[in-house]
Order: C-alpha cells, then structure tokens, then sequence
C-alpha cells in the first residue's frame, strides 16, 4: 500500500486557504502540476474539500 504524501488535513487547510507552511503549499502546487497518476489522485482528493467547503458556504448563505 502506498503512503499517502499529503495529510487530509494539510489538503482541508490548503483548500480553504488556512494552510499556514509554504514549503508544503508549493510541494502540493508542485504535484498537481505534474502529469502523472499521483497527481490525477491528489487533485481527486483535493477536489473533495473544495466542493464541500463551497458547499457549506452556499448552505450557510442560503439560510441567512
């Protein structure tokens, strides 16, 4: 099995803008840059905390 590089949280901190370490911003900008199938896998995670992120903003905004 194959150890993930990046933590669910590093990449639920980046998505939201809260991820405060540069250097690892710029290794996760690195990786989805490249074109490999890691790459495809990290994009499909980050994927998943950008759209529940705007999710919950659009569900927040709609209630008030």
């Amino acid at each position: 099995m194959k150890i993930r590089r990046f933590s669910d949280e590093d990449l639920m901190k980046f998505a939201d803008g809260e991820l405060d370490n540069k250097e690892l911003s710029m290794d996760i900008l690195s990786e989805l840059l490249k074109d490999t199938p890691e790459s495809k896998v990290l994009s499909k995670r980050l994927d998943v905390f950008t759209s529940t992120r705007n999710a919950l903003i659009n569900s927040v905004l709609s209630t008030k």
